[in-house]
């Protein structure tokens, strides 16, 4: 699935990334634009404007149906539904949206676990969603995205996403009993096995679904009761076991700072050195003298 496939010129694609659970991509969309037709696709996908402010139409069975978008607005496009849409400028700043799609088997993954139809999933289509929640859960994936984040913090937010979507929009009273039921944490072995293999590929990218395999849950379950057992997101604990090991390796080695961000599962000496001052407050070099 292309998150860049609309009528935009793309700025920037969660690719190689090693997102699984979501892809992103930014796109500057032009001041006007006649007519639009975006073919049906088996992936659910949502729009969010990140800049400008313009009126949207969408061709409905009916007639035009149209909309104020200003940053924060959000769309949503069900799959399996052609889109056709066409828009213009009402103000003078430049127009940038976010596209956030979620592959058709974690969508078929997410409505099974909260035990809905698949064929419910067309009732997610939407030309305009006022919900805070979605707006800063794609916010952060667009921070994410501008930040070059690893694929478990994105996984984690767009399975979050994902999940509140399908509760919220198609969910009914059994299936929001269910959820709202009480998982448990994990226990003792299960979480002794996660965390072993954190520590075992501390220098690779983890993904949430790798992690979830480990105890056999769905991610859905994992998140919660991860962090029930640890008071930590995967995310944030994985990150604090990696800023403990880059610091030992600071006291008690003598590799540089790009070969010990690469040994804790960085990419670059620049992202890891402003996580490393998040944590400790200082950069790796000081905290090395």
């Amino acid at each position: 699935m292309r998150t860049d496939a609309g009528p935009g010129r793309p700025l920037a694609s969660s690719a190689g990334l090693g997102w699984r659970t979501v892809r992103a991509g930014l796109c500057a969309d032009p001041a006007q634009l006649e007519e639009f037709v975006a073919p049906a696709s088996p992936e659910l996908v949502m729009i969010m404007v990140v800049t400008g402010r313009y009126t949207i139409e969408s061709r409905q069975a009916r007639g035009w149906r149209a909309a104020e978008y200003a940053p924060g607005s959000v769309a949503v496009n069900a799959p399996g539904r052609q889109s056709v849409f066409r828009w213009r400028s009402s103000g003078q700043a430049s127009l940038e949206s976010l596209h956030v799609g979620f592959p058709a088997a974690v969508l078929h993954q997410t409505l099974d676990d909260l035990d809905v139809a698949h064929d419910d999933a067309e009732r997610l289509d939407t030309l305009s969603l006022d919900d805070p929640y979605v707006s800063a859960s794609l916010s952060a994936l667009h921070r994410a995205l501008d930040a070059g984040a690893a694929g478990l913090y994105a996984d984690m937010v767009g399975e979050s996403l994902l999940t509140h979507l399908v509760y919220t929009g198609v969910a009914g009273a059994a299936q929001r009993a269910r959820i709202a039921a009480d998982p448990g944490s994990l226990g003792p072995r299960e979480l002794a096995r996660v965390v072993d293999y954190m520590h075992e590929r501390i220098a690779d990218t983890i993904q949430l679904d790798e992690l979830a395999g480990l105890v056999n849950i769905s991610k859905f379950h994992f998140l919660r009761m991860f962090t029930r057992a640890t008071g930590l997101t995967p995310h944030r604990y994985l990150t604090r076991l990696r800023l403990q090991r880059a610091a030992g390796l600071l006291r008690n080695s003598g590799l540089s700072v790009q070969r010990i961000a690469m040994a804790c599962g960085y990419t670059s000496a620049s992202r890891f050195a402003a996580a490393f001052r998040r944590q400790y407050g200082v950069s790796p070099a000081g905290y090395r003298r």
